[in-house]
């Protein structure tokens, strides 16, 4: 097996929604999935109960890359596939027989994305060299909106809020030596799973960061923008699947003029963090998206060191209006607007940065290196 050196050259890309192109295809996807029924806009008021004792997920492989990384392949029914993987860093001093454990930091690939996006495209290697930290990179799908899916009332696979906290997470604990200090963040469609991931488990993270995140799933462009249904909607066609399955259909006013017509709109809203916003408080936050405007670029690199100059906090210009050259990005900007807003409301504090800038790794990096002591701090690594 050809080991990759630990630390490596990156080559930014962009991820998130996947497919914007493909926008055309849309209707090819509106059907229900071979074999599965569907379900009346009546289904359950809430996902099935499942027990925290039976975990049936199971590591399969164990892949060493370098001294300080390590791919898990795991097995589980609630993937709807043979294998995922999970990607780790390892903290100085880590082994499986270790008599200590370590916090753990979770980091929540983007739509279209899988557990090698991080190390890719940005140096969180280099970040989490000296810090006594685990660092979690999960897979799992690229339009899995880490949320257990509604298959048109039947629930059933893939459930990847399930797989990944009631399965991967007491799997490391029991095996890898992860600790129960954590802290979650994610870019995207995993800014979306980070927040509402905290929200859905009071207590579980100790802080949650969100780079450019789908953080409002109902949000509604007012100005021919793309709205937070187009994002699940197109999402699915990375991963060739009705987008329906999801969180089922979210009704008026996106695809009904009937104001009574609200389909599985408490599913949507269930896994929204802007409407989930009150159960965020006491945990620290950070939100950070752009206007959709990527001239100029992010104004700020890595450089040719291990250690990044800290970004500067005049980056965070508060831009009042969207603009137009990303249109992914520029949504992402309405709905984080929304979140804001709310978290005001509600008295509960965030650290926040909206800056120009576009939805794509430069801008991510950046945000990760702003938030990266807060972070830390929060898990005193």
């Amino acid at each position: 097996m050809q080991l990759r050196r630990l630390f490596r050259v990156r080559r930014p890309r962009r991820a998130g929604w996947a497919g914007l192109v493909l926008a055309l295809s849309l209707p090819l996807l509106s059907v229900p999935a071979a074999g599965v029924s569907a379900h009346a806009a009546n289904g359950p008021a809430h996902e099935p109960t499942r027990s925290p004792a039976r975990n049936p997920a199971r590591v399969v492989a164990e892949v060493p890359i370098g001294d300080r990384m390590l791919d898990l392949g795991i097995s589980s029914p609630e993937t709807d596939a043979p294998v995922k993987w999970v990607r780790l860093l390892l903290p100085k001093g880590w082994s499986k027989s270790a008599s200590r454990t370590w916090p753990v930091l979770w980091l929540l690939h983007g739509g279209g994305g899988n557990h090698r996006d991080w190390t890719a495209n940005t140096h969180v290697e280099q970040l989490a060299a000296d810090r006594d930290v685990l660092v979690v990179m999960p897979e799992t799908s690229g339009c899995s909106s880490y949320s257990d899916w509604y298959n048109y009332g039947a629930w059933g696979s893939p459930a990847w809020e399930t797989y990944l906290l009631d399965e991967v997470r007491p799997l490391l604990e029991r095996d890898y030596r992860a600790g129960t200090a954590r802290a979650v963040a994610g870019l995207s469609m995993g800014g979306l799973g980070a927040l509402k991931f905290t929200a859905a488990h009071p207590g579980m993270f100790r802080a949650a960061a969100s780079y450019s995140g789908a953080v409002n799933p109902l949000y509604r462009s007012t100005d021919g923008g793309l709205s937070g249904p187009d994002g699940v909607k197109l999402g699915a066609l990375a991963c060739l699947a009705d987008w329906k399955r999801v969180w089922g259909e979210p009704g008026y006013p996106f695809d009904t003029d009937d104001p009574a017509d609200l389909r599985q709109q408490w599913l949507w809203k269930h896994n929204s963090p802007l409407e989930q916003a009150a159960s965020l408080r006491g945990t620290p936050l950070y939100l950070s998206y752009g206007d959709g405007t990527t001239d100029g670029g992010p104004g700020w690199s890595w450089g040719s060191g291990d250690t990044p100059p800290a970004p500067s906090p005049a980056r965070c210009t508060d831009p009042p209006v969207h603009g137009t050259q990303d249109p992914i990005e520029r949504a992402v900007y309405g709905m984080n607007q929304q979140l804001r807003a709310k978290l005001a409301q509600l008295g509960i504090p965030a650290t926040v940065c909206a800056s120009k800038g576009g939805h794509s790794w430069p801008y991510w990096e950046r945000e990760l290196v702003a938030s990266w002591p807060m972070l830390m701090g929060a898990l005193g690594a």
